[in-house]
């Protein structure tokens, strides 16, 4: 059963290597941070509704690497909690607030981790769902 230890050090190496990856000071032969950690069967849902299965999410994150300039582009993630945790899998809702030129954006994630021994940290993304916050404390709002 993974701890909330271990699934907030996930979520947040997985984040890590996004920003990463996003400002270009990852290397390109590094996108196996992001690409390995999740599952064969993987879906998120973004906050506009729409789903989107592995291969389109990493198409899209491969092709945007560098598309920020450093420094100009962070990820935080707060309040890290496991809702629900079934054996192997666990529920775990968090925030995700990233900081852009265009200001601060906020949604609440909700993301399946499956223990995996082979997955970076060994846990593997197999589901997210993300719904925009309407919080008092972003500066700008999703349209």
């Amino acid at each position: 059963m993974p701890s909330e230890s271990a699934c907030r050090a996930e979520i947040e190496r997985l984040y890590d290597s996004f920003v990463a990856w996003f400002t270009g000071s990852a290397d390109r032969d590094d996108f196996g941070a992001i690409a390995d950690a999740l599952d064969a069967d993987f879906e998120m849902i973004v906050p506009g509704g729409r789903r989107r299965g592995r291969a389109v999410v990493l198409d899209s994150t491969r092709s945007a690497h560098g598309r920020d300039d450093p420094g100009t582009f962070d990820i935080d993630v707060r309040n890290v909690e496991i809702r629900h945790d079934r054996g192997d899998c666990a529920t775990v809702r968090y925030e995700e607030w990233q900081e852009t030129p265009d200001g601060t954006t906020a949604r609440v994630s909700t993301v399946l981790l499956r223990e995996d021994d082979e997955a970076p940290n060994g846990l593997r993304w197999v589901d997210v769902h993300e719904t925009w916050m309407d919080d008092p404390d972003t500066r700008q709002r999703p349209t």
